[in-house]
């Protein structure tokens, strides 16, 4: 600790890392079950159903995204100073309201899904017979209730927690699977494993929260009064709008590429596609886990207005995460090939190029995501939402040209170069955003930013409590 009581750089790197430790640990395992899982799948599934139940898993995402408030953002933006001091009637009436927007959105998104698939159902490959199960999945979006109990495990910094909640969706995918697999299970019975899975990780998450707020003595009078839509604090009504967009537009940006390639080029050209996203996955996961230990750090940091030393770890975030993704690019070029046709079956050996390409979209996404997280810090999720918007808009237009024009190897290069576009308008945007709080927080001229961070100054973030 510094003389004036606040923690040395040392104590925040060691935290962020010690969480990035509890996330990676749990998703990366969580990751390679996911791939287990499809490995089996392929092998009891038709090429053509396994590309049906993955783009019924992609539109109920997609559907349920698009109605779901993200009110962790929001409870980790508005919450941080109440937990910090102590306030806990006025984090009740954060949660309360988070609580409220999970509710309707969830109630939103069930009623959504539903109507759209009931429209468009016959373009994902769904036939009649599966309809009603497919129905039923759609209905269980009313119970995704995990957005306000993940602001809490973050704000109260149990990343653990959350690692432990990122394998249930993975293993019961994976006893379901491998069931399916000893007895024939046909599609039905893998829409009903998928169901299984969601079903869980939607009553483990708020499980673990509760259970969280018990333990900090922070559940009593939480539910003496009704959860609301009434906003507790100046601006909040905003902030949620400004994110649920951005967050949507990411969705979108995640989703739309399976479906659109479901459609324009088949149910099993959709399924090397997912496959291949999936394996991509592994970085972009690794992305947005680190995003998830930033976030709060950085608002931390903005909050002493530590706006250099924030810049500074956003650079550096950007800069692995660019390496890490060309390096397991050049991995899968060289080996994926010969590893797909042994672990799905000769049906599956073009997964490899594709995954190639699909990487290398990854890898420069992941290096515009922790500027994502300084927008959001910073208080600005309309420009990350704008920037995204640009890019989801142009990946779209250049994924459809592309497909048209080069067939099943449009997709990867529309992904790539989407991506490039994104990184470069993400930097320019967030980097114009930064000048502009250093200048109005009246601290050092943007050269300080190369400068190394050797000592232990008052721009550090003041511990967190509990």
């Amino acid at each position: 600790m510094t003389e004036t009581g606040t923690p040395r750089s040392d104590g925040l790197i060691a935290r962020i890392l010690k969480n990035m430790g509890f996330l990676f640990g749990g998703k990366s395992s969580a990751v390679l079950i996911g791939l287990a899982v499809l490995a089996i799948a392929a092998r009891a599934l038709s090429i053509e159903d396994l590309g049906v139940l993955l783009l019924l898993h992609a539109f109920i995402v997609l559907m349920t995204g698009i109605a779901t408030f993200k009110s962790w953002q929001a409870l980790i933006q508005f919450g941080a100073q109440p937990i910090e001091s102590g306030d806990l009637p006025r984090f009740h009436r954060l949660m309360r309201f988070s609580i409220g927007l999970d509710i309707a959105a969830a109630l939103f998104a069930a009623s959504l899904s539903t109507t759209v698939l009931l429209i468009f159902y016959q373009t994902l490959g769904i036939s009649d017979e599966v309809l009603w199960f497919a129905i039923a999945y759609c209905l269980l979006s009313a119970t995704n209730l995990r957005s306000s109990p993940l602001g809490v495990l973050r704000l109260y910094d149990r990343f653990d927690l959350i690692s432990l909640h990122d394998q249930a969706v993975p293993i019961v995918r994976l006893v379901g699977a491998s069931l399916g697999l000893l007895f024939g299970g046909d599609l039905i019975w893998f829409i009903l494993v998928w169901m299984a899975a969601a079903a869980a990780t939607n009553l483990v998450m708020p499980a673990l929260a509760l259970r969280e707020l018990s333990r900090r003595g922070a559940l009593k009078g939480l539910f003496s009064r009704r959860p609301t839509l009434k906003a507790p604090e100046p601006g909040i009504w905003r902030y949620v709008w400004m994110s649920n967009i951005d967050a949507t537009i990411d969705l979108v940006d995640k989703q739309m590429p399976t479906l659109l390639a479901g459609a324009l080029l088949g149910p099993a050209f959709a399924a090397l596609f997912k496959i291949a996203r999936d394996v991509s996955e592994v970085l972009g996961k690794g992305a947005r886990l680190l995003n998830q230990v930033l976030y709060p750090e950085l608002v931390r940091l903005m909050l002493v207005g530590s706006i250099a030393r924030a810049i500074r770890i956003i650079i550096y975030s950007s800069v692995y995460l660019l390496a890490a993704g060309f390096s397991l690019a050049i991995l899968i070029s060289l080996f994926g090939p010969g590893l797909f046709a042994v672990a799905l079956e000769r049906d599956y050996e073009s997964v490899a190029p594709i995954a190639t390409l699909l990487v290398i979209a990854a890898a420069l996404m992941g290096a515009a995501a922790p500027i994502y997280s300084g927008l959001y810090a910073l208080g600005n999720p309309g420009r990350a939402a704008l920037s995204r918007a640009i890019t989801v808009t142009m990946t779209i237009l250049l994924f459809v040209t592309l497909s048209y024009y080069m067939g099943e190897a449009g997709p990867g290069w529309a992904m790539v170069i989407g991506a490039a576009a994104g990184l470069v308008i993400t930097s320019i945007i967030g980097l114009s955003r930064a000048h502009g709080a250093r200048e109005s927080s009246g601290q050092a001229a943007f050269s300080d930013l190369t400068r190394p961070d050797t000592s232990a100054s008052s721009e550090d973030p003041p511990a967190k409590s509990g």
